[in-house]
């Protein structure tokens, strides 16, 4: 495994990032000299439909702010993202609506992406609703019903409020609000760590079988290897804002090479620890 190989090369690209930097300004230091905070250094991926790339890194990495350029949420200082071949930034108008139905994120805290004044099927109706999608209010309403299935909530929750369901289940219902728009790529930030150890796994399985329904593109930003093994497919690790660790998951598992990653397998609570797959 080579922890600096550039993976950007493959033409099959939905989503690509090259060579992204973000520096934030301080203050002013003395004789009037700015200070400035690089928070990403020269980032690169590229995320294939159908595919997770998984960025991983403990609390201030720079994962969460490479997470926002790839939205076109946060303009980089240097570098680039794409998606399906063309830049991300300076998009406008329509053209720049059209692209937020596309790319979509699940947020990390289930209890406070969705607003608690609106019913789940308002909440998953809107995006259609300002996008145009499922004609009128009952073809939404059906398109709605039929989300809920997929993500497996029953019916009856459309006329339901947010504090009436459970961690897990709300965080179904956010899956399911991203999906209203048909996107090709979804955000994923830290999706289940405001769970219970039981219910992540349910969540990463429905993630991976909507994954593999509609050739969804992921990236999945994480502090916790626990969870990575289940859904990604590329691992990037970061460090300081930059990227110092690539490779498949089989690989980091068996044999990482930099302290950051076996830092971060070392996290990995477990009651069998002769049974977790850390280094040889």
């Amino acid at each position: 495994m080579n922890a600096l190989s550039d993976p950007t090369g493959n033409g099959g690209a939905l989503v690509e990032a090259r060579g992204l930097s973000k520096r934030f300004p301080l203050r002013t230091g003395v004789l009037g000299r700015r200070e400035w905070r690089t928070a990403v250094d020269d980032v690169s991926f590229a995320i294939a439909p159908g595919r997770t790339v998984a960025l991983v890194g403990e609390s201030g990495s720079g994962k969460s702010t490479v997470g926002l350029m790839v939205l076109g949420l946060l303009e980089p200082t240097a570098g680039d993202v794409r998606f399906e071949g063309e830049p991300v930034a300076g998009r406008r108008g329509a053209d720049a609506k059209a692209l937020r139905r596309r790319m979509q994120v699940v947020f990390q805290d289930p209890f406070a992406s969705l607003n608690a004044r609106m019913t789940v099927a308002e909440s998953v109706t809107e995006g259609m609703r300002i996008h145009g999608l499922n004609g009128d209010e009952a073809g939404r309403r059906a398109a709605a019903q039929a989300l809920l299935e997929q993500v497996g909530l029953p019916a009856h929750a459309l006329d339901r409020y947010p504090h009436e369901f459970s961690g897990g289940q709300r965080q179904r219902i956010a899956i399911a609000r991203a999906l209203s728009v048909e996107p090709r790529f979804l955000l994923l930030d830290e999706p289940t760590s405001a769970l219970d150890v039981s219910v992540q796994s349910q969540v990463l399985n429905l993630l991976r079988r909507l994954q593999r329904e509609r050739g969804l593109a992921f990236l999945f930003v994480t502090h916790n290897l626990a969870v990575v093994e289940y859904l990604a497919d590329t691992v990037c690790v970061m460090e300081a804002g930059r990227i110092v660790e690539r490779g498949d998951v089989a690989e980091l598992f068996d044999a990482p090479s930099t302290e950051t990653t076996r830092r971060l397998l070392d996290a990995i609570p477990s009651l069998d620890p002769s049974a977790r797959r850390l280094r040889a």
